[in-house]
């Protein structure tokens, strides 16, 4: 039994201008599979991932969530698709706590009157949930209160991760989630994305340059170049040399 499409492209394209920077893409993510897209600077990946997340429209092409036609007009209609975007430059405050963190804007207030009428955050109940979330895929933090400029970047990318997966995220888009990123940390933030995967049924795209990442974390591989798609790859079916080719255009023997 073929598993599940939870999205599907159909002929994405996208004009800036004169300019053709997604040409007739069309691809599946299936239910709990890992994506990788790459390509080099210019290959597209940035636009399409902005057009699935609601930060620009196509030109023309479709989407579907589920079997059915989505409309994405813009951020917050994308999430209600269950589609969350976790982007290379850090969301998070460095100055507040983990908490404060994965609730800012959609605070808890205290669950009484006074809580409700003066806006009295539940500071405990946020700090609660946090744990329990990041327990569940093995992610301790000794100190709630400590800011998260204090955590390692590995740390700090599983709050946002597990922030984007706390709000209804079933589709979540990670752009270059490697980036500045030692090889422990990286090794740990593979092993933590793939644990949010298996724990919460999530499906996973990620946008990278690191093909050693790519090939460690990803079920998939689609390759971008010049706006097309050149072809895509069972990741434990290729090798990286068959990759960088389709990528560059040129054939890359042993």
């Amino acid at each position: 039994m073929e598993n599940k499409i939870i999205l599907e492209l159909k002929g994405i394209t996208k004009y800036f201008g004169g300019l053709k920077a997604n040409d007739d893409i069309s691809l599946k993510i299936f239910e709990k599979e890992i994506v990788a897209i790459v390509g080099n600077n210019g290959a597209g990946k940035s636009t399409l991932i902005k057009i699935i997340s609601g930060v620009i429209r196509p030109s023309s092409g479709e989407i579907y969530v589920d079997g059915e036609k989505a409309y994405i007009r813009d951020i917050d209609s994308a999430k209600k698709y269950g589609i969350e975007t976790v982007y290379q430059d850090q969301s998070l405050i460095k100055k507040f706590d983990p908490a404060a963190n994965l609730f800012l804007g959609r605070e808890k207030c205290i669950n009484n009157i006074f809580g409700k009428m003066f806006k009295w955050l539940d500071s405990r109940s946020m700090k609660k949930e946090v744990k329990n979330l990041l327990n569940k895929v093995g992610i301790q933090i000794e100190n709630q209160n400590s800011p998260v400029n204090n955590l390692s970047g590995g740390q700090q990318r599983s709050i946002e991760v597990g922030r984007a997966v706390y709000w209804g995220g079933k589709i979540i888009i990670l752009d270059e989630p490697f980036n500045n990123l030692g090889i422990e940390q990286q090794e740990k933030l593979t092993i933590l994305i793939k644990k949010f995967r298996d724990q919460f049924n999530i499906s996973v795209i990620i946008i990278s340059h690191d093909l050693k990442s790519v090939f460690r974390l990803a079920d998939r591989i689609i390759v971008l170049r010049r706006g097309e798609k050149m072809g895509e790859k069972i990741s434990k079916h290729t090798r990286e040399n068959e990759i960088v080719s389709l990528i560059t255009g040129i054939d890359y023997n042993d």
